[in-house]
């Protein structure tokens, strides 16, 4: 089985999935520079999605239903794919193939296809290897599983689904009561996913459920983010709800260790990294919290609601986070204190990858933001 500590970082090169990694704790190997300087900037199309990164290649995801491959070397197009259906889960990388999932109906009174698909598309090609019709919109970003070769993802139509890896076939299918717009996290044997019936799933490898507990409401877009267990061998949880809470609990028996209550809905994910857990919520404000009882560090407050999920350097002590208040942060992780700060042209509710001393961004501006150090590595023209 793998273990924990690969499954909770992101490693220096790339930046494979929503969060970074299966654990979603948003932490990346990778320093970057506390004030980067813009490197690259590419319209590709209204965002949602998070950019994943692999092989100096960019993978983005449009609002109007087209995936790019963008090699950051020579700075152009590798391929580009138009699904023709809005996409706003992010896709993932595992191995040759890219997963990406659409969202038919985002454009509320409008259907484009009139299906929802997850696809698996070659990464050197861009062509389509295996499709599967999905039976519900998708906002969820995929999970993969490496040692089984199974991918996980939520559907707005209440269910969760495991496909083989290669082929797209179904494994099984688990139902909740609500629909899932969370994303999975994997912690080496068990999934976690969380559902608007207001409950956190933990699933073994087969869909089998190992428990489930109710918090104060819906779990809407805030997806499971693990830690590694700490000195008492105990293993948490982070997850927030539309109601206005951030709850850890215990990852082996989903009992709740401690819950923080604000006033605005969490739609961020979490991140984890040492004794701290950071999150963003609609009241502007980005928290940091004990991660042993919940209590405050800091907050930091923005310009307007946070939708974007903070993403750090694990060596440079940096968060970075887009805000609707069109602007991307950086943030101190131990004092709270900005270290600086950009703005685009339009609300951000994508989430930034970390990789390869690089920082990559979209907005709904249609533009694709890659940022580094002033010191331009030399492939970089």
């Amino acid at each position: 089985m793998i273990g924990k500590d690969s499954l909770g970082i992101s490693d220096k090169q790339s930046w494979k999935m929503f969060r970074g990694c299966s654990m979603r704790t948003g932490v990346s190997a990778s320093r970057i520079s506390r004030k980067p300087s813009l490197l690259w900037i590419t319209e590709v199309g209204p965002i949602v999605s998070s950019p994943v990164f692999a092989q100096d290649t960019i993978y983005i995801s449009t609002i109007t239903g087209r995936i790019f491959a963008l090699n950051i070397i020579e700075k152009q197009i590798k391929w580009h794919l138009n699904i023709g259906s809005p996409i706003v889960s992010s896709p993932m990388l595992c191995d040759r193939i890219l997963v990406a999932a659409t969202y038919d109906s985002w454009i509320k009174g409008t259907t484009f296809t009139g299906k929802n698909l997850l696809l698996g598309i070659d990464t050197v090609t861009g062509k389509q290897i295996w499709t599967y019709e999905i039976a519900g919109d998708v906002f969820s970003s995929p999970c993969n599983v490496d040692d089984d070769m199974m991918i996980f993802v939520g559907s707005i139509n209440n269910t969760i689904y495991a496909l083989d890896e290669c082929s797209g076939n179904i494994r099984w299918k688990f139902e909740t009561g609500g629909e899932v717009w969370s994303s999975p996290s994997y912690n080496g044997s068990e999934i976690f996913i969380g559902s608007d019936d207001g409950f956190i799933y933990c699933l073994n490898l087969d869909g089998k459920l190992l428990w489930k507990t109710k918090l104060n409401g819906r779990i809407r877009s805030s997806s499971p983010c693990l830690s590694s267990a700490d000195e008492n061998q105990n293993s948490s949880v982070f997850i927030g709800t539309y109601n206005g809470g951030m709850f850890c609990l215990n990852q082996s028996n989903g009992i709740i260790r401690w819950r923080k209550h604000i006033t605005k809905p969490v739609m961020a994910s979490p991140a984890t990294i040492n004794d701290k857990v950071f999150f963003a919520a609609s009241d502007q404000k980005i928290y940091c919290l004990q991660k042993k009882d919940g209590s405050s560090i800091w907050d930091f407050e923005t310009g307007d609601k946070l939708w974007s999920s903070p993403s750090i350097s694990e060596y440079d002590n940096v968060m970075f986070i887009g805000s609707l208040d069109s602007h991307i942060y950086g943030i101190d992780i131990n004092t709270g204190r900005q270290t600086w700060k950009f703005p685009t042209m339009n609300i951000i509710d994508s989430s930034p990858a970390i990789a390869n001393s690089m920082m990559f961004l979209g907005s709904r501006d249609g533009l694709l933001y890659i940022f580094g150090s002033k010191n331009t590595p030399h492939y970089i023209r």
